[in-house]
């Protein structure tokens, strides 16, 4: 029985995966504006489904970082609608699919529905519970899976890691590369300076620069690069993104998170690297995200590694066995 259930449940329903299909294009509103979109077929063929990525795998754990990295990779225009900006959506969907920027289509009851098996146990008639939506058909398309729009998230990505990048390692700012984002037009808000979780009060100015108040000492600069890149991730979690328990009896479940679109999905990415953000054990520097789970070494052609072996380790290399060996001959 449990594992008919399984056969039947679609592959693409579950919490995990992000369909890609064989085929993409760009499409046209009336305003001109452009949109990726898998169509259903072309020419009385399917557009079947490619892959079925699942992005939180350690497989695919870079997955944020080289989209952060797209817009400099591709040469991506500022200007967001744009046919180099368009080239650059495209080929981001034929290797990845689409972002999943529209709201979740139709709702897809599973096999075993907990609003199903309530209403009947009720004797009520089965209500549709508009809840169960939670996956985005990853087909792109009107109204929001624009090229504008990918571009956007793309750059947002970009700029939330350069300002992590630049912050992330201990006791040292990049001051040029955070400053660069700061903006320098007037705005009338409150000041992030105040420590609010002490009570101290807000300032309000009549008139502010952002590049002028926070460039100029390197923990105000740290502070607001991390609250920008804080501000980012709880947004695209918060919208994106939904708890779910993982474990399949008693004494086995575990919250974990599930993502409603390939974007979601990428920003927990983000999350959890901030969560975790393992360093080299040598010189303590980041390790690269991208890099295998039981990296623990800087990639300088093994010299971090090696110092750390002849200092720290307890096998041949280590310099005390070293000298013994020496000393023995």
């Amino acid at each position: 029985m449990l594992h008919g259930l399984e056969e039947n449940v679609e592959e693409s329903l579950r919490p995990d995966r992000w369909l890609v299909y064989e085929r993409y294009e760009i499409i046209f509103d009336e305003a001109g504006n452009r949109y990726i979109y898998a169509p259903p077929n072309k020419k009385d063929l399917p557009n079947e489904v490619r892959e079925r990525l699942r992005p939180l795998s350690r497989t695919s754990a870079d997955l944020f970082l080289r989209f952060a990295r797209w817009p400099e990779e591709v040469g991506m225009d500022k200007e967001l609608d744009t046919p180099r900006n368009t080239e650059a959506a495209l080929a981001w969907a034929n290797t990845f699919g689409v972002l999943g920027l529209n709201p979740t289509g139709m709702v897809i009851p599973n096999i075993v529905d907990s609003h199903r098996v309530t209403a009947d146990y009720l004797g009520m008639h089965w209500l549709e519970d508009v809840g169960t939506g939670y996956k985005n058909l990853a087909t792109g398309g009107m109204p929001h899976e624009s090229v504008a729009n990918f571009a956007f998230e793309a750059w947002q990505a970009h700029i939330a890691w350069r300002l992590y990048e630049s912050v992330r390692s201990e006791g040292r700012v990049e001051k040029d590369s955070v400053v660069q984002f700061m903006s320098t037009i007037d705005h009338f808000a409150a000041d992030m300076t105040a420590n609010i979780t002490r009570g101290e009060s807000i300032t309000i100015r009549d008139s502010w620069v952002e590049r002028e108040i926070y460039s100029g000492d390197s923990e105000l600069t740290r502070r607001w690069a991390l609250t920008v890149v804080a501000d980012a991730v709880h947004r695209k979690t918060q919208n994106h993104c939904y708890p779910v328990l993982q474990g399949d009896a008693p004494g086995s479940y575990e919250p974990g998170w599930g993502f409603k679109s390939l974007l979601g999905a990428m920003w927990l990415q983000m999350m959890f690297l901030m969560h975790e953000d393992r360093r080299c054990w040598w010189c303590g520097k980041p390790l690269d995200p991208g890099m295998r789970s039981h990296a623990r070494f800087c990639r300088n052609n093994g010299r971090c590694r090696a110092d750390w072996h002849y200092h720290k380790g307890t096998g041949d290399s280590n310099k005390e066995k070293r000298r013994q060996g020496r000393y023995l001959r």
